[in-house]
């Protein structure tokens, strides 16, 4: 893939086929599609470079892009070192293409940390403004962990293991990362000056698909795309995706149909239409609470349920449905389901998936009917100190009622 990349930047050089030379009578694109690939981290190299993760999407996106048509897409390359060989590839860059062509290679500053809020500020910023289209999408592609969150402020959002990103400020591909970037944090850095609403954010990134995080994301794009799950290290099938992503109106579900179809099924993913979030925390709350009443527990018994990652992320359907069950509010219940499918408008099952955490598929029954393809924290005996007090930093405790009923 290097050598690919090189070939490509040199025949960018003699084409000379910049956005500056660019006929002034170009149409403006439809759709700009910036892909962020924070790669400072062991996805550039897994297990020394027996896996090249980022290599190859870039060499899928490369094959995606001779058929966009008269769209942007953009990608920011923030790759590690190699392990083995001291060369300047990890420097960052982005690439822009237009029509099936490369019309744009500029190299960037080497110093930059992907999940820094000021570099995300800058790089999607500039994406959309030196790329200017009718609408938007983002791409998040890296590791994450859901949720999960320390501090929201400016100042100390670089968090080991929490929401986004896993950037190695060493530039090593040692593990995912000792730089993360939370949600809250993510969410301003999208309502900066000069950066657009988005038409979709698509997370290629583990963990993704939580009600805390589509909550969050609600006032900054029409559509959230992602998984509950892990995802496989090799992500989403980029050849295939990009076009899919430039569709105009069938993007959410070619994006999922086109990523689940390429592993066999064995990657759930669901999209969330952002206008309805604030709708599902109501009905969230209104079910909660009809459960306070009928003595729903501080720590409810979670066995059984439907778990992505660790025993944090449970699913949201699987876990409302049980317990309405047991309560006997099943009226209540539907009323809530109707709001969820209102706000989870597309979503594909999988039976299992691919993981290298606790999941135990015996642990519990992965259905259809069960799964919802949105996860949700639920407070646990043993948190106390940690994601039992830092859930209240998301917008969605207080939206969905775990304040009320004292959680």
């Amino acid at each position: 893939m290097k050598k690919i990349l090189i070939a490509m930047l040199a025949m960018a050089a003699i084409m000379a086929c910049h956005k500056d030379d660019a006929s002034k009578d170009d149409p403006m694109a439809e759709r700009t599609v910036l892909i962020y690939m924070a790669a400072q981290n062991n996805l550039t190299y897994w297990q020394g470079t027996s896996f090249r993760f980022a290599e190859s999407d870039l060499q899928e996106i490369h094959k995606g892009m001779k058929t966009i048509g008269n769209n942007n897409l953009v990608v920011y390359v923030d790759k590690a070192k190699d392990p083995v060989n001291s060369k300047d590839d990890h420097l960052p860059y982005l690439l822009q293409f237009c029509n099936g062509e490369l019309r744009d290679s500029i190299p960037l500053d080497s110093t930059t940390v992907p999940c820094d809020p000021a570099t995300m500020k800058t790089i999607i910023n500039r994406a959309f403004t030196d790329y200017p289209a009718k609408d938007y999408g983002l791409v998040l592609w890296g590791h994450a962990t859901g949720w999960r969150i320390r501090n929201d402020s400016i100042a100390n959002n670089l968090a080991r293991n929490r929401a986004y990103g896993g950037s190695n400020s060493n530039e090593s591909s040692n593990g995912s990362g000792d730089k993360w970037i939370n949600i809250p944090t993510l969410v301003k850095v999208l309502k900066s000056e000069g950066i657009p609403h988005l038409k979709f954010i698509f997370a290629d990134c583990c963990n993704m698909m939580c009600a805390e995080n589509a909550y969050e994301l609600k006032d900054v794009t029409d559509y959230f795309i992602g998984s509950p799950a892990e995802i496989p290290g090799f992500g989403a099938p980029y050849d295939l995706v990009v076009p899919a992503m430039m569709e105009k109106e069938t993007f959410y579900t070619s994006i999922c149909d086109k990523y689940a179809t390429n592993y066999n099924n064995r990657v759930p993913l669901a999209v969330v239409e952002s206008d309805k979030m604030t709708q599902l925390s109501d009905a969230t709350r209104t079910i909660l609470e009809a459960m306070k009443a009928r003595e729903l527990p501080q720590y409810p018994n979670l066995s059984g349920l439907i778990y992505y990652l660790d025993y944090n992320l449970y699913d949201m359907n699987h876990f409302l449905m049980t317990y309405a069950t047991n309560f006997d509010i099943l009226a209540e219940y539907q009323s809530w389901k109707q709001a969820f499918d209102q706000a989870v408008i597309y979503k594909k099952f999988a039976k299992e998936w691919d993981t290298m955490k606790h999941v135990k598929f015996a642990d519990f029954n992965m259905t259809e009917e069960n799964f919802g393809g949105m996860s949700m924290f639920i407070p646990q005996w043993g948190l106390q100190y940690t994601e039992n007090v830092r859930i209240k930093q998301m917008g969605w405790y207080y939206a969905a009622g775990y304040k009320s009923i004292e959680w």
